[in-house]
């Protein structure tokens, strides 16, 4: 149906609105009233003059709109609205693109227009309004902040705004627009505004007063000289879209000024339908809003509706009848359009007229416009000038510079004859010039994460490990894991022990007191002691340090303290992580984690309590002090005391000059060397236990059911630091017996006819003996003559009180780690977990690795989402060791918050065991500890420990194997993973956006896109790496230090590698943090992992055998090759095309979601494929699936659909007479759904012509075989009765013919020897699943689409 449209106005802008609405098949003329020379050049176009019909005569308008049938009425000025032309149209029952009065006030009034963004929480400046110039006057020269923008309030044709240089100039505007009303009645109420710095966007929508739409950005250029010099005008030129807005900020503008206007009107019974214009300020503290406008911008208008794809009709009509939500914007894509505005001499005070225009054109082009804002015709058909600005010229283009640079040349190629044209030859400027003029550029050191620091430390402590070398280490420092050969050690049955420990809060005691080396041989000695629990050996160390600002000369201090630990213990120190987290600790605050691995021949494996006798004897080893329990409690209240540690110590060492401070911080005493050779000889000590829990609660771990002991103080020394403590804080001797060790480290229970401990042991002291119970006893442990002890050392100190100690080590109740183990996993008579190492392993070597979350905790805890952070916290460690071709066997971790609370640390423990399943590992333990003078309340840090295991045959990287010309196979990230997240974090800040705010590139929050788990490629990798022949030589985790550092890593010096950005998938989410941080993209590929989770190298010969395992279900794929690297100052890493693949990922964030509908008649299985892949953003489908319809009842596919939450239909073909009545309902519906593409998955109909057609290019279709053989039914029957070698599917466009269409991609499967349909069938099932939605991904984002022809062309046409 065509329809008649009448446009009011008679510039620019209406030139442009009436040239876009003539595109409409749906418009068949349009009046404009009054209309200019150029609107009338344009086909179906009219001027009405004044003669005819009175502009200002709303009542004779209205009904010549319904004599002549008029569909809409488009007001362009500001002027009508303002008094009421909208309100006479609508009475009359006319359609009317624009605001009634009430409406105008928005812009017509500013007074009323600042108070309502008050009123409803829209970011603008501070203001004040006045009626009086002396108040206003007082106010600018005694305000708040700088009162500089002084504005008529009412309309001034877009010149009653003077932003004044200092406050004399202010109240100089104050004089002229309020005192002379310089602009009549429009300066009788005055606005004084905050000056606000920054740059000027103007962001338009549509909206129907319901639900608005956006337009693309553009920036207007005020001012009439270059470098934004000179008086103010109505604009002199503009360009879209404007880049200085980022995406993020644009998500916010909509939300936060548009859409919160809207509501506000409507809280306001305003009713409101036309455009919304909102004049922005990006402020450093985000958009603020200068001013609204009731209508089309001038000259925005003309550089914007040039880029519009959709109907403009379709548009303004969905305004006005309130169905614009049921409409999408299409723009063009890539495109930037520049308008240059030629304005007569003496503009803006005075115009010049009737001056003869040469070098017009007389017609527009696709990339070059003229829009006549104020142009004339004389008799001889000249074209004059005819008002202040007078024409604009537009240039469209794929780069905005050369578009800048066309539209300046077309301007330049026009003139007006005697004093000539004004022009500005800097428009769109600004926007080149983004990366200084904007804020600049974040990087990783800019969020307080400095990468160099890092690798300074790493280089530091190298010598420190060398240092602790010992029989079976193999490699240094640097790679993703530690490795130890098994075989050089003389077991013949050997058990894999573990342990995992903190120091607790006695860090921050040597962190104030630089005792740093005494707290790493703390964490050291705590793991090694634990292990001798076990009877083992400790061989190999791992630690890891968090801090919120790396200092690595302290770093280092630490790491020498464990150092010192491992080379008295003989262990050697094999790897170790340093997370800076500047949002978790704050500068100068560290935590640690260590981890130690041991061994123990089976028949030495402890405790032994089958060998217990009454009798036997429980001997204590002297401690070396405190060692590291109860830290925090003790550190809090002597600070509450007012104890200053830096006095000399009053107990021991203070006769040698150690403070306070030296004496708490004497580390923990290291029993290795002392107990070791008694442990392997394996005949005498039975059991032993650690002291660190407290000394009731640690001997109690000794004692079986049905033994219980006495614990003589009698002959027993208790050392007088523990006497000083309870008589400083009056604690009890029972909190000291709970909470501390009371001078005893390590308790041994020894036959009773043991001479051990008086030959070999010194300082040992028998404390009881083990006996049985000869009644009931709720205290298996009793304590004897320890407070007659305690009060002897604490009475010179005020004697001992009755304050008791809080627990500082947590543990999580028993049954909270439902994961079971692995089989070669087992628990030792004291439920502790110990591994047997895997009996087909001949020379086995053992891996570890350690890693934490980094502050993606930080949103977890924000958010309160904290059930998968344990996932990202295994796969950080497993897929490092993975990287050496381990397969894992066990996982550890460690868990330490300001305030414990249960229901937190089992969440958070869930998806550590659920982690630890995906990696097939078993779960150790965790140290957990609430550690406050460490931590705030609701923050939580995380530590990760993976033991894997490798036949040395086996082990990665194959470093010498390595050549030019060898594959890299890149496996997609899930996301940003874990790394970079101090980054993130900053440009959240940066563009105000919170983490339950809509991520700008997918539906769901910040919050959820940001916490999606690290992939864990354990189960992808696992069946290729057991192979002899696997032909994988390296694997490179992509981790901190992103592609640019992690590749490196299993390349020689000699050698590069060379990316192809084109053959991976760049997740939006690193376009949009590269856009609103305006990261660099050396900075990104340094700091994330740009879509490529793990990289593989391979031999070229092996790449198709490896990807048959991984294509498919991994969607691996050729992403690059090894080069030879003839320059040693050359970067090892080039990325080819990455800035083409950023700037599409970039692009596409601001293109709408193709809405898609998938037809069905059972299963789904593609169905749900296609789910996944639209709603996992990192794959960049840019399609969401909307409406599901079968035309079978009942079927697995709906209830697939029910479970996404996607709205479904049954359409039974048995209800229609007959093929074209049934495909004419599913239209019907399709198209209320607003649905762009149509995917047939499984739908077992033959679709009529007519359909196919009305859906032409917006129809596919996936068929299970190599098309065009096998089309139809029954395909793998036909394929494996013709012998064929190979089937597979083919996903394609939809034609008239039976599986004819162009096809958009195929996916090979091989046909296997005894295959039958239904294996057949399975394999290629797991193909479909990878071809559906990559061929979708390729429609719907436009990077295919079908020709006229009838095949499948590029963006380009190709």
């Amino acid at each position: 149906m065509s329809h008649r449209v009448l446009v009011i106005g008679s510039g620019g802008r209406e030139h442009a609105i009436c040239w876009k609405l003539a595109q409409s098949p749906k418009v068949e003329q349009i009046f404009a009233l009054p209309g200019s020379h150029g609107i009338q050049e344009i086909e179906k176009c009219q001027n009405l003059e004044a003669k005819a019909l009175d502009p200002k005569d709303f009542e004779a308008i209205a009904k010549w709109s319904k004599a002549n049938q008029i569909a809409l009425v488009v007001v362009g000025p500001e002027d009508p609205l303002a008094l009421g032309l909208g309100d006479v149209l609508q009475k009359e029952g006319i359609a009317c693109f624009g605001p009634g009065k009430q409406g105008a006030q928005i812009e017509a009034d500013k007074k009323w227009a600042k108070d309502f963004m008050l009123r409803h929480g829209i970011p603008t400046a501070r203001y004040e309004s006045f009626t009086d110039t002396e108040k206003a006057k007082a106010f600018i020269r005694s305000a708040p902040y700088p009162a500089l923008v002084v504005k008529a309030a009412g309309l001034a044709a877009g010149k009653g705004v003077v932003v004044a240089a200092n406050a004399e100039e202010a109240c100089q505007a104050v004089d002229e627009i309020l005192g002379q009303l310089k602009y009549g009645q429009a300066g009788a109420t005055l606005v004084v505004e905050e000056l606000l710095e920054g740059e000027e966007v103007s962001v338009l929508a549509f909206t129907d007063g319901k639900s608005v739409r956006p337009m693309l950005p553009a920036q207007d250029h005020k001012r009439l000289g270059n470098g934004d010099t000179g008086p103010n005008t109505g604009g002199m030129g503009a360009y879209c879209p404007c880049p200085l807005i980022s995406q993020p900020a644009l998500e916010l503008v909509q939300r936060a000024v548009l859409e919160r206007a809207v509501q506000g009107l409507i809280k306001e019974r305003i009713s409101y339908q036309g455009v919304l214009y909102a004049g922005l300020m990006l402020t450093r503290d985000g958009p603020r809003v200068l001013e609204f406008n009731c209508r089309f911008g001038d000259p925005e208008t003309q550089v914007i509706l040039p880029l519009l794809e959709t109907d403009l009709f379709e548009v303004m009509q969905s305004c006005c009848n309130g169905q614009l939500d049921k409409l999408t914007l299409q723009w063009h894509s890539g495109v930037s359009a520049v308008g240059v505005v030629l304005a007569s001499a003496g503009y803006p005070e005075t115009s010049t007229k009737g001056c003869l225009i040469s070098g017009l054109s007389t017609a527009n082009s696709d990339t070059q416009l003229i829009f006549h804002s104020g142009v004339a015709v004389n008799k001889q058909k000249e074209s004059l000038t005819n008002g202040g600005r007078v024409l604009i010229a537009i240039a469209l283009d794929g780069n905005l510079k050369e578009a800048a640079a066309k539209a300046t040349k077309l301007a330049g190629s026009i003139s007006f004859s005697g004093k000539g044209a004004q022009y500005r030859t800097d428009i769109a400027q600004k926007a080149f010039k983004i990366a200084t003029t904007t804020a600049p550029g974040l990087s990783y050191k800019d969020s307080g994460v400095d990468i160099d620091a890092g690798d300074a430390l790493v280089q530091r402590i190298k010598p420190l490990s060398r240092g602790t070398q010992r029989p079976g280490v193999l490699g240094g420092l640097g790679g993703f894991g530690g490795l130890f050969r098994l075989k050089d050690l003389s077991y013949k049955e050997p058990i894999i022990a573990e342990a995992t420990q903190g120091v607790g809060a006695k860090i921050r005691l040597a962190l104030e007191h630089e005792l740093y080396e005494n707290v790493g041989y703390d964490l050291f000695a705590l793991a090694a002691n634990d292990l001798l629990e076990l009877g083992a050996e400790p061989v190999a160390f791992l630690d890891y340090i968090a801090c919120g600002k790396l200092h690595v000369p302290l770093a280092a201090q630490l790491v020498k303290g464990m150092a010192d630990g491992c080379r008295d213990a003989k262990c050697a120190l094999v790897g170790g992580e340093t997370a800076e987290m500047p949002s978790l600790y704050a500068p100068g605050q560290h935590d640690m984690a260590g981890y130690c691995v041991g061994i123990v021949e089976q028949s030495r494996l402890l405790p032994r309590f089958d060998l217990y006798q009454p009798g036997d004897l429980l001997v204590g080893l002297p401690a070396s002090g405190l060692h590291c329990a109860g830290f925090n409690e003790i550190l809090t209240q002597l600070s509450a005391s007012k104890v200053n540690l830096r006095e000399r110590s009053p107990v021991e060492g203070g006769e040698h000059g150690l403070t306070l401070a030296n004496v708490l911080a004497t580390p923990t005493q290291l029993y290795v060397k002392q107990l070791l050779p008694h442990l392997q000889k394996g005949d005498e000590i039975k059991s032993l236990v650690h002291v660190t829990h407290g000394l009731l609660n640690d001997v109690q771990r000794l004692l079986p059911a049905g033994y219980e002991t006495t614990l003589d103080f009698g002959a027993v020394p208790v050392p007088k630091i523990f006497g000083w403590l309870a008589g400083k804080l009056k604690l009890s001797a029972e909190a000291l017996l709970e909470r501390h060790n009371c001078g005893i480290g390590m308790v041994l229970v020894l036959p009773q006819s043991s001479q051990l401990w008086r030959t070999s042991l010194p300082g040992a002291k028998v404390l009881g003996v083990l006996q049985k119970p000869t009644k009931p006893s709720a205290r298996p442990v009793q304590v004897r003559n320890f407070v007659e002890k305690l009060q002897s050392v604490a009475g010179p100190f005020g004697g001992i009180g009755d304050r008791q100690l809080p627990e500082e080590i947590k543990e999580l109740p028993t049954g909270s780690n439902p994961i079971a183990p692995r089989e070669d996993c087992f628990e030792n008579a004291a439920g502790r977990r110990v591994t047997r190492v895997p009996a087909h392993y001949k020379d086995p070597i053992l891996i570890l690795g350690t890693d934490g979350v980094g502050t993606k905790l930080k949103i977890a805890q924000q958010t309160q989402r904290n059930s998968s952070v344990g996932i990202d916290l295994v796969a950080m460690c497993v897929n490092d060791i993975l990287c050496n071709g381990a397969e894992p066997l066990s996982f550890s971790s460690y868990y330490a918050c300001g305030r414990w609370q249960e229901d937190l640390a089992k969440e958070v423990d869930a998806g550590v065991q659920e982690g630890a399943r995906q990696a097939n590992s078993s779960f150790i333990t965790s140290h957990s500890a609430a550690l406050p003078l460490l931590y705030e309340p609701q923050v939580y840090d995380l530590a990760g420990f993976a033991l894997g295991i490798a036949e040395r045959s086996g082990i990665l990287p194959r470093l010498d194997d390595i050549q030019p010309g060898d594959v890299l196979i890149g496996l997609p990230s899930s996301g940003v993973h874990s790394n970079g997240f101090s980054l993130v974090h900053a440009v959240l800040k940066r563009v105000g956006l919170g983490l339950d705010d809509k991520a700008p590139f997918s539906d769901k929050t910040l919050g959820e896109e940001l916490l999606v788990p690290t992939k864990i490629y354990v189960q992808a990798l696992a069946a290729l790496l057991r192979r002899p022949n696997h032909g994988i030589k390296a694997l490179a985790h992509i981790t901190g230090g992103g592609l640019s550092e992690n590749i490196p890593r299993v390349l020689r010096k000699d050698l590069a590698v060379r990316l192809d950005a084109n053959k991976f998938q760049l997740p939006p989410v690193f376009a949009w943090l590269a856009a609103a941080g305006n990261i660099s993209s050396t900075e990104l590929q340094r700091t994330y992992n740009c879509g490529l989770g793990l990289v593989l190298v391979v031999a070229a010969t092996e790449v198709e055998e490896v990807l048959k395992e991984l294509r498919y279900p991994q969607r691996a794929a050729v992403v690059g090759e090894v080069t030879a690297r003839k320059d040693a100052k050359k970067p090892q890493v080039v990325v080819q095309n990455f800035e083409a693949a950023l700037t599409r990922a970039q692009r596409a964030l601001s293109t709408p979601r193709k809405r898609v509908a998938v037809l069905i008649s059972g299963n789904g299985s593609n169905l749900q494929a296609l789910i996944d892949a639209s709603r996992d953003s990192a794959q960049a489908v840019a399609a969401e699936i909307v409406l599901v319809i079968s035309n079978k009842p009942g079927v697995l596919g709906l209830e697939r659909a029910t479970r996404a939450g996607i709205p479904s239909l049954v359409i039974s073909h048995k209800d229609f007479a007959s093929r074209e009545v049934y495909d004419a309902e599913l239209t019907r519906n399709l198209k209320a759904a607003r649905v762009d593409l149509v995917c047939l998955a499984g739908f077992m109909r033959v679709l009529s012509t007519p359909f196919v057609k009305e859906w032409r290019g917006r129809l596919i279709n996936i068929h299970p075989s190599l098309l065009p053989k096998f089309p139809g039914l029954h395909v793998q029957r036909q394929a494996l009765e013709a012998g064929e070698k190979e089937s597979g599917c083919t996903v394609h466009f939809v034609d008239e013919g039976v599986d004819t269409g162009a096809i958009l991609v195929q996916a090979a499967v091989p046909i296997l020897p005894g295959d039958d349909e239904d294996a057949l069938t399975q394999r290629i099932h797991k193909a479909e699943h990878w071809a559906y939605p990559r061929a979708l991904a390729l429609v719907a984002n436009g990077s295919i689409r079908l020709s006229p022809e009838g095949k499948c062309v590029g963006r380009d046409g190709q």
